[in-house]
């Protein structure tokens, strides 16, 4: 099987090297500009055979000019990387003739996106308020060996008033987790008790029959319901158990929620990424409202990382010098958190600003901001990704050409790809901005209902690869866009990093590349037999051999040397062979007449 890849969920793939963050963004890549995207391209290659597909390859524009790093720049690496990539399956499909394979009913080919870090700084950086993301935002969760999962302990009340300790993994055979893990986590109490009753009603005769408590109920009405319920199902541990895990989880989420003040640093987050209010104004108290929080205590030095980063970045012309410098005294910001703050501009971010002199105009432009309250209802998860916008142009034949770049002319062409019809869907006919302009995809409604878990065959798969990090907001809305297109969307990424590590390996960019050895261990070849004393004093009783001089014996292809003295030579060693050929042919003439 040619799967040199790894897949954390149904939808989410990593490729190697995880390192690949600081060796792309950094200023140490220069020294070895495109092994890393060699590499990525190989694996990338092993997702389009696994696929059976030899997709169309477009690639995000990127401007990699940094005003003070005059130094020689390669090209932008998602073009490296998709031109690398074409190669390899230019090359692959010329050894292999049958491929793409044929598909009944023909399906047409695949769209692979390439895009890098700078088309959204936000995304990794924001707190994000769905239950998966904040799980791995505010939990001290660890990855499954296999890497498809998470594994967190917490502590509950036993029966007996003693604490205990659990451990419980989060991945895709947890059902009730793959069915609430997208939620806004308000919604995610609701889901439980509704998931709950739903299990309650599957299995009704067997519920009420272990029910010795009083009178059975039908349903839970509340947390304090399901609790009680869940107590009086003993019959049912895996089940109980996972519900109990998930409250727990959810309710300890809220508890740090609230410990750390992430309702006012989430609302002042979505202000600065939004550009607007809840209701829709401009936000004029940015800085007066920041400032408070980088004196708090109770605010992490990682979430105050956060605030300053996303406040500089959307300040498109950066901030004065001293502004940042009054900024980051606030805030006490040490290490890591504090280069993080300082590596910005190595992600295409401009960070700081001159001064006018007197008369001078100011060359800002007004941004043209957009409501998006319809589509987002919780005033903390105002913002939306620009993967998505990007993913819903692509699907809707919308998306830029000058934006994304294809790797051939002739994938331009007109083709019919099962999605909106458009009079050249290769050639998008108006541009979309990925700033200001509003997502179409709550409009479409192309969607099967409940077909969330089929395959969705209306249309050309889309698969998108991300350069150097992946947030979970990212990763919900390739779930989201594909419900609402009924198409296969797939996202990859070299590693899925949480916000805190975001941050801190943001700090890392002018240091050394680290070394990180492959999950896969390199090929050690097996050692050669050990020559014993058993094999050598067996060798006097064959008959084609003696004691004083060296000996070759030849069993098949294995070739066993022993004896003293030099080596033999080819020829010694071919008239001992053609000995023992001869003996071979006389006694098998004698055997058989």
């Amino acid at each position: 099987m040619y799967v040199d890849f790894l897949v954390k969920e149904s939808s989410v793939f990593t490729v190697d090297p995880v390192s690949s963050y600081i060796s792309l963004y950094g200023t140490d890549h220069f020294s070895k500009p495109d092994q890393t995207l060699r590499l990525i391209a190989k694996q990338l290659l092993s997702v389009c055979a696994t696929l059976g597909e030899d997709p169309i390859i477009r690639y995000q524009v990127t401007e990699n000019d940094d005003p003070d790093d005059h130094r020689p720049r390669a090209p932008p690496a998602t073009r490296q990387l998709a031109n690398i990539l074409q190669n390899e399956i230019d090359d692959f499909c010329r050894l292999n003739r049958n491929f793409p394979p044929p598909r009944n009913p023909p399906q047409p080919r695949a769209t692979l996106l390439i895009v890098d870090r700078s088309l959204d700084v936000n995304a990794p950086i924001l707190h994000e308020f769905t239950y998966q993301a904040m799980i791995n935002d505010l939990l001290p969760v660890e990855d499954t060996e296999n890497g498809t999962g998470i594994k967190y302990s917490y502590s509950f009340n036993q029966a007996d008033g003693s604490i205990g300790e659990k451990e419980v993994i989060l991945d895709e055979d947890d059902e009730v987790y793959k069915s609430i893990r997208h939620l806004h986590i308000a919604d995610c109490t609701d889901r439980l008790i509704e998931e709950f009753n739903k299990f309650l009603e599957e299995n009704k005769t067997a519920v009420q029959s272990g029910d010795r408590s009083g009178p059975p109920k039908d349903s839970a009405k509340s947390l304090k319901d399901m609790k009680e319920m869940l107590g009086n199902l003993p019959q049912f541990q895996d089940m109980k158990a996972k519900y109990s895990a998930h409250l727990s989880i959810a309710q300890e989420c809220l508890s740090i929620f609230e410990k750390h003040k992430l309702n006012s640093v989430g609302n002042l987050e979505q202000n600065i990424a939004t550009g607007e209010t809840p209701d829709g104004e401009t936000p004029k108290t940015i800085v007066l409202d920041m400032v408070p929080l980088l004196d708090d205590p109770y605010v992490s030095p990682a979430d105050k990382a956060r605030l300053l980063m996303l406040y500089i970045i959307s300040k498109e012309n950066g901030i004065f010098e001293d502004d940042k410098h009054k900024l980051l005294e606030h805030a006490k910001l040490k290490g890591e958190f504090r280069d993080a703050v300082n590596n910005l501009n190595l992600l295409g971010v401009q960070i700081t600003k001159q001064r006018r002199k007197a008369g001078e105009k100011s060359s800002r432009k007004r941004k043209d901001r957009k409501r998006q309250q319809d589509e987002t209802p919780y005033e903390l998860s105002r913002y939306i990704p620009q993967l998505k916008k990007v993913m819903d142009a692509q699907l809707s034949n919308t998306l830029e050409a000058s934006q994304f770049a294809f790797t051939r002319q002739s994938d331009m062409d007109p083709a019919d790809d099962g999605g909106v019809p458009s009079s050249n869907p290769g050639i998008p006919q108006s541009g979309v901005s990925l700033r200001t302009t509003k997502p179409t995809w709550s409009k479409k409604s192309t969607a099967v209902p409940g077909g969330g878990g089929q395959s969705r065959a209306s249309g050309a798969k889309l698969i998108v690869f991300v350069l150097g990090s992946l947030s979970y907001s990212e990763i919900r809305s390739v779930y989201e866009v594909a419900d609402m297109y009924n198409r296969d969307v797939y996202i990859g990424t070299t590693d899925i990093m949480r916000p805190t590590k975001f941050v801190e390996e943001t700090g890392q960019l002018r240091l050394k590349t680290p070394t990180i050895k492959s999950l896969i261990p390199a090929y050690v070849p097996p050692s050669p037999p050990p020559t014993s004393s058993k094999v050598s004093s067996l060798l006097p009783h064959m008959p084609h051999m003696n004691n004083n001089s060296s000996s070759h014996l030849s069993l098949s292809n294995l070739s066993i040397r022993s004896g003293s003295g030099s080596n033999p030579t080819p020829e010694s060693n071919k008239n001992v062979d053609d000995k023992a050929d001869k003996k071979k042919k006389k006694g098998l003439k004698k055997l058989f007449g």
